[in-house]
């Protein structure tokens, strides 16, 4: 009984030793004399962490530590190269032609790898495709008829460039919680040419971001498609109002609702005015708490040519109006109860009440989401 005791101890650290450790062994074929390298891939570089001397049997073996997914590459000394995507506990097994490797090999034990695989051997097929078209179209430019087969090509062309983005939007819904999905977001056909589109498809960028942020909150890559995703939007935004600004010919999109009484106002109604347009909601706290502010700026600089447009988007009428009145809110007040004043909101991309623009008597937009004294202080920059 005494000897079994002692070995429990070493039994279980033994057990201990074999969790969270990933272990990749396999086989490569037609690479006697190289060196295969196991890199581990971070965002903005490959870090290596094990390399084995290829011999004339082939077989190679790494073991790493790993507590969460990973990009690994197994990469020849001659620029082949090979990505997985490993789990915690995965032992996996591959089958490798050096000399096509990106393409031929056979891999088990990872599903993660198996799904990295499915991504390139398809955007190698569409790359392929893509180049195939290039080239007849090249080949046949003193062709006779170069007109009619130059459109038949380009309408090919652009099929493979539809079926490509297409399979890329399925893969990430498919493979939402898998850090594959964050590989298919950032594939190229090209050096400018991503597989999806960066403007249209944010969509896909927030659902991998968002699964990534739920699953593995402190990973690298989490903390860079999140910080990509803030710039994005970021962008986005200033897009949007940029080309709104060019479709209404003015310098803010126009917004034309009903007030209390039923009278529609223009925003545009106040040009030449010093504009505070605030977005807010009669049931939300810090916007009841905003509108005293408002009071006090409102007496302060109405005189000297400041008027406020503010925007409900609430969607009951009676407690709108109940709000406006407990309050004393003695400026224009806009709402369109049926809708939560919608379309405006998406117009000026209102992501948070309260918020805020403010817009001069140019009509240029010097000022969002100020609030309190950084407020009072913008506003007396301009009205003096």
């Amino acid at each position: 009984m005494k000897k079994l005791l002692l070995a429990l101890p070493i039994l279980l650290l033994w057990a201990c030793s074999q969790k969270d450790v990933v272990k990749i062994k396999g086989n490569i074929k037609h690479a006697e004399g190289k060196t295969l390298y196991l890199d581990k891939l971070h965002v903005a570089k490959a870090e290596v962490i094990d390399s084995v001397k290829i011999d004339k049997n082939g077989d190679f073996k790494f073991k790493v530590k790993s507590l969460q997914p990973e990009f690994y590459l197994l990469r020849l000394s001659d620029g082949k190269l090979i990505t997985l995507l490993t789990e915690t506990n995965e032992r996996i097994e591959l089958d490798i032609n050096g000399e096509k490797m990106a393409n031929d090999y056979t891999i088990k034990g990872s599903k993660g790898s198996l799904l990295v695989k499915e991504l390139n051997d398809k955007l190698t097929k569409s790359k392929n495709q893509l180049s195939k078209i290039r080239k007849e179209l090249e080949n046949k430019k003193g062709d006779p008829n170069f007109s009619s087969i130059s459109q038949n090509l380009l309408a090919k062309y652009v099929k493979v460039l539809q079926d490509q983005h297409e399979y890329s939007a399925k893969f990430i819904m498919k493979n939402a919680t898998s850090l594959a999905g964050y590989m298919a977001l950032y594939q190229k056909l090209d050096d400018k040419t991503f597989t999806l589109n960066e403007n249209a498809d944010i969509q896909y960028l927030k659902i991998v971001a968002s699964s990534m942020k739920a699953l593995y909150p402190e990973h690298e890559y989490t903390k860079a498609i999140l910080a990509n995703l803030q710039k994005m939007e970021k962008r986005l935004e200033n897009l949007k109002i940029s080309k709104l600004i060019q479709d209404k010919g003015s310098n803010y999109p126009e917004i034309n609702l009903p007030n209390t009484n039923g009278k529609e106002i223009k925003l545009s109604s106040l040009k030449g005015k010093f504009i505070v347009l605030s977005f807010w909601a009669s049931q939300d706290l810090n916007s009841r708490k905003h509108n005293r502010t408002l009071r006090k700026i409102y007496n302060k600089y109405h005189k000297m040519g400041l008027e406020i447009y503010q925007v409900s988007v609430d969607q009951d009428a009676k407690l709108w109006k109940k709000a406006i009145s407990e309050d004393k809110l003695n400026w224009i007040n806009v709402c369109n109860p049926k809708t939560g004043s919608g379309a405006a909101a998406r117009n000026f991309n209102i992501q948070q009440i309260p918020s805020n623009y403010l817009i001069d008597k140019k009509g240029d937009i010097v000022g969002k989401n100020l609030f309190g004294i950084a407020l009072d202080e913008k506003i007396a920059e301009y009205i003096r």
